[in-house]
């Protein structure tokens, strides 16, 4: 009986060893998925920086508005997506129909609204408010088409996306009219 224990045992003990020299398949550890880093260190960083994206792509769309002309590039560094659609858009319109501006809007205002952080950009959400008081719509005859009774005031909500050290408004969508912001 010792004999069928020992032989047993032996048994065992290749089997064991065996098992150990035998190469098994490993996965290689995952990595860890890419995390977004905060591109801003407070809510009041991203609305600056969304501000002054969006004071530069409504002084390049004015420009233009107040001397219509073929739009080439000027908007593709302000802008891209609806935005850039709409800009040019208008341009034409104001160029197909003789009018343009006679001075260009200024930012009264603008309200965070939403900032989005993913892996290969940054959007930031705001309400950004116009002061037209200024601005009168001209026709191709010089007359001014502005009436006495318009607001003074347009709110429209913006999306800037940071991206590839770009800060380019990707859509503007008008909000309201105001008397004041």
């Amino acid at each position: 009986m010792l004999r069928r224990s020992g032989r047993a045992v032996l048994a065992i003990a290749l089997v064991v060893s065996l098992a150990a020299c035998v190469e098994t398949t490993r996965l290689p550890a995952a990595e860890p998925s890419p995390t977004a880093a905060p591109l801003f260190a407070s809510d009041e960083e991203a609305l600056a920086a969304a501000t002054e994206a969006y004071e530069e792509y409504l002084g390049a769309l004015d420009e233009l508005l107040k001397a219509p002309r073929q739009v080439n590039a000027e908007l593709d560094r302000v802008a891209v997506g609806q935005a850039l659609d709409s800009a040019r858009e208008s341009v034409m319109e104001f160029l197909a129909d003789g009018l343009r501006l006679s001075a260009s809007r200024v930012l009264a205002r603008s309200e965070l609204q939403q900032v989005f952080i993913d892996v290969s950009n940054t959007t930031v959400i705001a309400y950004f408010c116009e002061d037209i008081t200024g601005v009168e719509l001209i026709d191709s005859d010089g007359n001014s088409l502005t009436t006495d009774d318009r607001p003074g005031y347009t709110v429209f909500e913006a999306s800037v996306v940071f991206e590839q050290g770009q800060a380019l408004v990707s859509e503007r969508d008008f909000w309201s009219n105001e008397t004041s912001c």
